[in-house]
Formats: structure tokens, C-alpha cells, sequence
């Protein structure tokens, strides 16, 4: 993977490293715009629960980082992106903001951080073209040979 994309991905891992540090230690500051009342223990679980998320696509994407050929990486950048795209940005626009009450303003914040970081990773995915190493051939058994 050249470095310029590298670069992105590391700045998408912390963008969601500082979105975990947040919904984990200070959740009240994400969760003013939803206008969802007071700070309970529940709500304040709920966003710990989402920052777990966070944790689990920064993860991801360090794996998919060190993925030799880029055919994988492109498949694990694709499907992230497409979840900030069709699931988060989507469905706040669609659904969710309306429902709760959410400000027009922190409504299309909120979303378009989503889509615009969905965005972000489609290209990511489109120039990460180096040539794929050529896969292992198959033996008599049908199994790769063990090196």
C-alpha cells in the first residue's frame, strides 16, 4: 500500500480513537445534540457500547493495512466505507433525526461527517491498485505447498 493511503488510514484510525476516547470517558458531548434528556447510566452504557464499534474498525483497518494484496484491502475499505454511507449517514437523514428530534444543523453535521468520511475511504479503496502477488499455484493434493 503506498504511503499517502497509509497516511489516510492512520488519520481514519485515530479519528475513530478519538471517537472511542469520547463515547467512553464524555459521551454527554455527542449525546447533547440528540436531545435525548438526562445522562443516565443506560444512555451512558449505549454510547460506551458504540465506542466499542469504534474499536473494532480501528482494528480492522490496521489489519487490512498489512493485507499483502490490495484486492483484500479493497474489499475490507469498501465495506467500511459503504457503513458509514448506507447505515450511518443514510439512515440519520432518512430516519433517526427526525425521529428523535435531532437540530437540522447537528443532523447534517452528523451525517455528512458519515458520508464524507464514507467518501474519504471509497477513494482510498479505488487508488490502492498495486499489482496483487500472483496467487499460489495448487499441488496433486489440491493444497498450496508448504514452504
Amino acid at each position: 500500500m503506498r504511503l499517502p493511503l497509509r497516511v489516510v488510514l492512520w488519520i481514519y484510525i485515530v479519528f475513530n480513537v478519538l471517537q472511542t476516547v469520547v463515547l467512553s470517558f464524555n459521551p454527554e458531548v455527542v449525546d447533547r445534540a440528540y436531545l435525548g434528556g438526562e445522562m443516565t447510566p443506560t444512555r451512558h452504557f449505549q454510547w460506551y457500547a458504540i465506542a466499542g464499534y469504534h474499536v473494532l474498525i480501528i482494528a480492522i483497518t490496521y489489519v487490512a493495512m498489512g493485507l499483502e494484496r490490495a484486492a483484500d484491502r479493497r474489499r475490507i475499505i469498501v465495506i467500511n466505507a459503504l457503513m458509514y454511507i448506507l447505515w450511518d449517514a443514510a439512515a440519520q437523514v432518512a430516519y433517526w433525526g427526525d425521529a428523535i428530534g435531532m437540530a437540522t444543523s447537528d443532523l447534517v453535521t452528523n451525517a455528512g461527517v458519515s458520508f464524507v468520511v464514507g467518501i474519504i475511504l471509497l477513494v482510498v479503496a479505488k487508488l490502492d491498485r498495486e499489482d496483487d502477488p500472483a496467487p499460489r499455484t495448487l499441488g496433486a493434493t489440491g493444497r498450496a505447498p508448504v514452504e
